[in-house]
């Protein structure tokens, strides 16, 4: 019998379309539900795609946002944005989400100590001083245990290497909060180019 998982295998996932090409369309969404198989039990992927400000709050603000509607998602670990980025922003495709705007959806989701993460899979998120005080500023408003993203434009393939690692190991870990950063630091032992992204983590112990 496989050993019971010690976080639910959940990942809730909102992505933008990547370009206005209607017969090209990229997605993370196969790219996750193919690291689905790898832990055990495989793990369960929710998606969505948002393209607005409206949109990403109609989804995560507390506390009429869907994220609060469905008690299934009560208790996913993480949440991984996908987007083109800037620093201190997100870039869907009918606008900038700034750095406040993301605050505000995501305010109290650590709340009661409800263990989760916030996964930036877009460039330049904590890029420079604006980046780093944005990631400083989110964790003490969402009050998340921790927030991980790059500091610098990524390439798609490069950085869904550094994805792929960090949750296979997260999700496989018996005790994945306790050792955090020791399964973060394995992807840049093992993936070198993860460091010339700047791929980084901030804990909310590290703003204490």
């Amino acid at each position: 019998m496989p050993r019971r998982a010690r976080v639910p295998h959940k990942i809730v996932c909102l992505e933008s379309y990547w370009n206005e090409r209607l017969f090209q369309t990229f997605s993370v969404k196969g790219f996750l539900e193919s690291v689905a198989p790898l832990v055990h039990p495989p793990l369960t992927v929710a998606h969505r795609f948002v393209d607005s400000h409206e949109g990403i709050a109609h989804y995560l603000r507390r506390p009429g946002g869907v994220m609060w509607r469905q008690k299934e998602l009560f208790d996913t670990p993480i949440y991984y944005l996908a987007f083109h980025g800037r620093p201190a922003a997100v870039t869907p495709v009918l606008g900038r989400v700034t750095g406040e705007q993301l605050c505000e959806a995501f305010a109290g989701y650590g709340a009661g100590g409800y263990q989760n993460l916030v996964y930036f899979a877009a460039c330049s998120v904590f890029r420079g001083v604006r980046g780093d005080r944005f990631a400083r500023q989110f964790l003490k408003t969402s009050r998340v245990r921790a927030a991980i993203g790059y500091g610098t434009p990524v390439d798609w393939m490069a950085s869904l290497v550094c994805d792929m690692l960090f949750l296979k190991r997260f999700y496989s870990d018996p005790s994945p909060w306790k050792n955090l950063r020791r399964i973060f630091k394995s992807v840049h032992r093992d993936y070198p180019v993860a460091r010339r992204l700047k791929y980084m983590l901030l804990t909310r112990e590290d703003i204490q």
